[in-house]
């Protein structure tokens, strides 16, 4: 797969500047009790239905819970402390949706960062590829899948708009005098072929 074509939201680039300056680098430190100490939450294990305060900054997690489901769990909660205010028995139903929909997306983000998935050797066949990457970070099958569609779709996507990007630049070559296309040949070579032209 051709992983220059990817392009982070910027949820995902906050989430991955705040790893990385935690020097969270690969699977094995997405391990519950460091990522909570790398960003300040206290988690507490019981016999209640997981959930969050963010005022505190407490994840409260049902010890009884499956340790991959945990996981996903534990992300999903530290998206509101990290990111959200309110309380959302109190809020209205369309701040809570947007609320858990950004929660949602944090959880593919951060249970499976990109700038490690990128680093391992993800099998070539669909179910082998699921299989490694939940084993890899930790996480249900099913989520490992989204991630891997979402991730798919988005090398697509950059790849397409790039040819189309070609494409266009291609069509407007033609229609530019020689000298023209030989000054824009110049400053492409000099830009070290970025300029995107």
């Amino acid at each position: 797969m051709l992983y220059t074509y990817y392009r982070e939201t910027l949820l995902e680039q906050w989430i991955n500047n705040k790893c990385l300056s935690q020097g969270i680098l690969k699977p094995s430190d997405l391990d519950i009790s460091r990522i909570a100490e790398a960003f300040g939450v206290e988690v507490l294990t019981g016999e209640y239905p997981s959930f969050s305060d963010n005022e505190e900054k407490v994840i409260f997690l049902n010890k009884h819970a499956d340790p991959a489901e945990a996981r996903v769990i534990f992300f999903h909660e530290l998206c509101h402390v990290l990111r959200h205010a309110g309380d959302q028995r109190r809020m209205h139903a369309l701040f809570k949706n947007a609320q858990e929909t950004e929660a949602e997306q944090f959880v593919l983000y951060a249970a499976i960062p990109f700038y490690m998935f990128a680093k391992l050797p993800v099998p070539d066949y669909r179910n082998e590829a699921v299989a490694y990457i939940a084993e890899q970070f930790d996480v249900p099958e099913g989520l490992a899948e989204q991630r891997l569609d979402q991730i798919q779709r988005r090398v697509l996507h950059g790849s397409l708009l790039a040819a189309a990007q070609d494409t266009k630049r291609r069509e407007f070559e033609h229609q530019w005098s020689p000298e023209t296309q030989r000054v824009l040949s110049q400053l492409e070579r000099q830009l070290g072929g970025k300029g995107g032209l």
